[in-house]
């Protein structure tokens, strides 16, 4: 589990599947999300059930965290990160919060978080995240983080029907 001053990190069990279903309701949280609205709890189930794999984790092949406040333990958001080959060594993040928790910073904490525990704990050579080019507020977060944009993808995120550039 990692902590910050306002935040408990901890690896994703069954038990946040209601939780992340939830969140991923908001249409505002759906709107740069590849998978969009789920249809039901059982989607969003069936696409968690990986994460809680033994064989997965101990691969390291996909980490999941919710996002609590330490103050009440409420869940307000989740992130990710898939790592690559280890001849590669690096792995590619992301995040989404409820929309009540943001703009008050909770994000960028967990960000920032997550990006020491890869390059400190996992020893990462490199940390990336896609984001699509119209989601000015995930890369407003990126940057503040130390993030760079280095490349842009054309027509490469299916995002509702559509497909969109991304950084």
């Amino acid at each position: 589990m990692l902590h910050t001053p306002r935040l408990l990190i901890a690896p994703l069990t069954k038990a946040d599947c209601k939780d992340i279903h939830y969140k991923n309701c908001f249409p505002e949280v759906a709107e740069f999300n590849t998978i969009g609205i789920p249809e039901n709890f059982e989607v969003t189930e069936t696409f968690l059930q990986p994460l809680f794999e033994p064989q997965r984790a101990e691969q390291g092949q996909q980490l999941g965290w919710s996002i609590r406040l330490k103050e009440n333990n409420r869940f307000i958001g989740e992130l990710g990160m898939r790592l690559t080959t280890p001849k590669y060594n690096k792995g590619e993040i992301h995040y989404s919060l409820i929309p009540e928790f943001w703009n008050k910073g909770f994000a960028t904490e967990a960000v920032l978080a997550i990006l020491k525990h890869g390059f400190e704990t996992l020893n990462l050579h490199r940390i990336e995240a896609g984001v699509a080019t119209q989601n000015l507020n995930s890369i407003k977060l990126l940057e503040k983080v130390g993030m760079t944009r280095e490349g842009m993808h054309r027509k490469i995120l299916p995002i509702r029907g559509k497909w969109v550039d991304n950084y």
